[in-house]
């Protein structure tokens, strides 16, 4: 029961926030059928978070309670002056259907998060070989800092150079619903994969709608199942299911050895084949077989069970709004894209009612539309939490503008001119929503280079040829079907086609000729494809050398095109399977449907794995995220609990300093107050140059450390605790096992007052966890 109180307060904390932003949300999303409910909650998230960020980062507002209320009345006050315009202008218009429509989207928005916070309570801890410490420790030193950006956990008297804003927002949410980092650090996971479900569900639900719409197809049995079906196909895509290595791999291949009989031939002999590892998925390329070309090629079933909270995962429920915003754009162009594909209308009818300017009809309508300004928010607010979105969905955001350009007005000049001005819309409007954090930011890496090796095309096939062949065989199935009913060529007859420029090209014919979901899915498709070949010829160089060059290329550029994979594999395979003409096309449909069905065993694989048995409530532990430290080291998790009860603000404690992904740097992680130096190879790569090499101030503080541990000259103690303006010194199990040389206790203890615990004796402190407050 005291974890379904956090739960509810996270969860009415969203819904106010979708509630609040409804005529926004409206504005944008009025042709979906429930008027882009879902899609409210993320925006709600979104502009509160950024405009807490943004007033914190200009030192206008402190990040605290009453800010956050101070912006939450802003923003209530606004949406409430939008909708009596909207209203007054006839504009607002919510139906029985659409409210019904909304309650059916919030039921399943909350079975799915109240189901994946069920299972996150049998494992909640934020620890682990994984960077759930990192992301932990961002978050409390978040929730203790008054400006942003926070000052580095890891790097004391200096700012957090890193992509931290995602993480901030999960802060703002634990902050302002109440229940802490503690409980709001699996909140905030869990509802990211809630909305991984239901957002693609509700996009692919929409597409299909819309297609019964264009292509006026009958049957009212069909026209509610079909969206039904195929959105809920498509959030099982994203959100449920693994990739086909786990079809080969742990069905396939051990289906086969048991029809051959070799398990049998195995056991009689003492051997028995290993079972499947669930991340052997996300590590295939460059593991089997070893090679020296390590990859990554996670996907978000893998983050929610695995449970770090990165940006990239943090970042799903505001790609999949951008994605959404896209296709409502074109739902808004509807009408345009239609008139042009019966020559009703061209870009030099004058057939307009705006004004023209540079040749472009209605152009400040067009250019600055609010699905165009608010995709410029989102893609700004990409370069402060997952810097790799902000790349791919600009170049998904320019492909779907583009193509619904050419479609209106040709492939011609005003084409051309009028995405142009698009671009720089959104590219402007991204800068000023990312200034502050560019300004303070030091980038990490910048240089493109060439591949020197590449993925062995079954393994590629292994990965993506399911989705790949979903796509080109859903294009080539619309190119046929476009030339069997005649319309491949616009217009009464060729001629008057070639009249018109640019309307002659076949692949402008192929557009053109698409409604705008079939036009909209071939769109991220394609994207999805490109994002998967780009690291096959370049990658990004950063610290990460030698075998494991391309690897974050890879990561960061195949997660997203999963997510796209999903919606157009769904999409794709449901129109084939309900429509398709041919009975060739449906049977392959069929098989499609088959494997990506199958693919949804990973989800059992994976939860049984790092959950146990979830069925088997004696395995519960709860929601809390930093309960683990009891277990892991009784001493130091008391110890944290007195800092955090005692200790105000976020003054610099020294700890011992190791390496990545191991239990050092716990107390940093567990208060979130500031220490000399953290994880090594982090603070290495976020402080790196174009070099790569070692930044001094790392080595450097690694050395200070141990003398101020170690030495036994006390001034040279005392010189390095002023100048690091240190005001306690925590002595611990694991600073005392670190060094050989010994802790010297005694000098330590006299540059102040120990003040944890109560009633130390001296005498203890070769096995006695303690803190000395330093005298300043």
């Amino acid at each position: 029961m005291s974890d379904l109180q956090y739960f509810i307060s996270w969860w009415f904390t969203i819904f106010a926030l979708g509630l609040t932003f409804l005529p926004l949300s409206y504005l944008i999303f009025k042709r979906f059928w429930d008027c882009g409910w879902i899609f409210s909650k993320a925006v709600g998230i979104g502009i509160t978070s950024w405009l807490v960020w943004f007033l914190s980062s200009c030192h206008i507002l402190k990040f605290t309670t009453g800010g956050i209320w101070v912006v939450l009345v802003l923003s209530l006050a606004a949406n409430a002056a939008l909708l009596v315009y909207l209203i007054r202008n006839k504009k607002f218009s919510i139906s029985m259907s659409n409210i019904l429509n909304m309650l059916i989207t919030e039921a399943v928005f909350t079975a799915v998060f109240a189901f994946w916070i069920y299972l996150k309570c049998f494992k909640p801890e934020a620890y682990g070989t994984t960077e759930k410490l990192m992301d932990f420790g961002f978050m409390q030193a978040m929730f203790k800092s008054e400006y942003m950006p926070p000052e580095d956990m890891w790097l004391s008297g200096h700012d957090l150079n890193y992509y931290y804003v995602g993480q901030f927002i999960a802060t703002y949410l634990s902050k302002l619903s109440g229940v802490g980092v503690e409980y709001g650090y699996n909140l905030m996971l869990m509802m990211v994969a809630a909305f991984a479900f239901s957002m693609p569900a509700s996009i692919v639900a929409n597409a299909c709608r819309d297609m019964f719409a264009d292509e006026k197809k009958k049957g009212s049995f069909a026209e509610q199942i079909f969206p039904v079906f195929t959105g809920g196909l498509a959030g099982l895509a994203v959100c449920f299911t693994g990739n086909m290595h786990y079809v080969i791999y742990a069905r396939l291949i051990p289906w086969i050895r048991t029809m051959l009989g070799l398990d049998k031939m195995a056991e009689s002999s003492g051997y028995s084949f290993p079972g499947y590892w669930f991340p052997n998925a996300t590590r295939y390329i460059g593991y089997n077989p070893e090679t020296n070309d390590k990859t990554i090629h996670e996907f978000p079933l893998y983050s929610f069970v695995l449970g770090d909270l990165h940006a990239h995962v943090i970042n799903i429920m505001f790609v999949l709004t951008v994605v959404a915003i896209l296709y409502a754009y074109l739902q808004y162009r509807r009408e345009k894209m239609n008139n042009a594909r019966s020559n009703c209308i061209y870009a030099d009818s004058g057939n307009t009612s705006g004004h023209t300017i540079w040749g472009i009809p209605d152009c400040i309508e067009e250019v600055f539309n609010p699905p165009v300004v608010l995709t410029g928010f989102f893609i700004g607010l990409f370069h402060t939490t997952n810097f790799w979105d902000f790349p791919i969905y600009f170049v998904v955001a320019g492909a779907v503008i583009l193509l619904s350009n050419a479609v209106i007005y040709n492939f011609s000049l005003t084409t051309l001119k009028l995405t142009l001005f698009h671009a720089i819309v959104v590219f402007v409007t991204a800068k000023l929503v990312c200034l502050p954090f560019t300004l303070k930011f030091h980038q990490i890496s910048t240089s493109v280079m060439l591949c020197e090796n590449h993925t062995p095309l079954y393994q590629l096939i292994i990965l993506w040829g399911l989705p790949v062949l979903c796509l080109l065989v859903f294009i080539v199935a619309t190119v046929r079907n476009q030339i069997q009913d005649g319309v491949y060529v616009l217009g009464e007859n060729r001629a008057e086609a070639k009249s018109k420029p640019g309307r002659d090209i076949a692949l402008f014919r192929f557009i053109a000729n698409m409604n705008i979901s079939d036009l909209f899915i071939v769109i991220i498709g394609l994207c999805a494809l490109g994002l998967v070949l780009i690291p096959e010829v370049i990658y990004v160089k950063d610290i990460y050398s030698g075998d494991y060059k391309r690897a974050n290329t890879m990561f960061k550029l195949t997660y997203q095109s999963y997510i796209l994979f999903g919606m157009t594999m769904s999409y794709a395979v449901s129109k084939m399977l309900f429509y398709t003409r041919k009975k060739g096309r449906r049977i392959f449909a069929l098989i499609m449907l088959v494997f990506l069905i199958m693919t949804t065993g990973y989800f059992n694989n994976s939860t049984k794995a790092w959950f146990g048995d979830w069925k088997d409530s004696e395995n519960y532990k709860g929601l809390n995220a930093g309960e683990y430290l009891k277990d892991v080291n009784a001493d130091d998790y008391y110890a944290a609990n007195w800092i955090n009860d005692n200790i105000e603000g976020r003054p610099v404690m020294l700890e011992v300093n190791g390496d990545s992904y191991t239990d050092y740097c716990r107390i940093s992680v567990r208060t979130g107050l500031p220490t000399l130096l953290g994880w090594r190879t982090h603070e290495w790569l976020w402080q790196s140059d174009e070099t790569g090499g070692l930044p001094e101030i790392v080595s450097k503080r690694g050395q200070d450390i141990e003398t101020i541990y170690t030495s036994h000259d006390v001034n040279t103690v005392k010189q390095m605790v002023g100048e690091y303006d240190i005001e306690y010194i925590y002595i611990g199990k694991l600073e005392r096992e670190k060094y050989e040389a010994g802790v010297n206790h005694m000098l330590l203890q006299s540059l102040g007052k120990v003040v944890y615990p109560a009633g130390f004796d001296p005498d203890d402190s070769y096995d006695t966890t303690y803190i000395i407050k330093v005298d300043r």
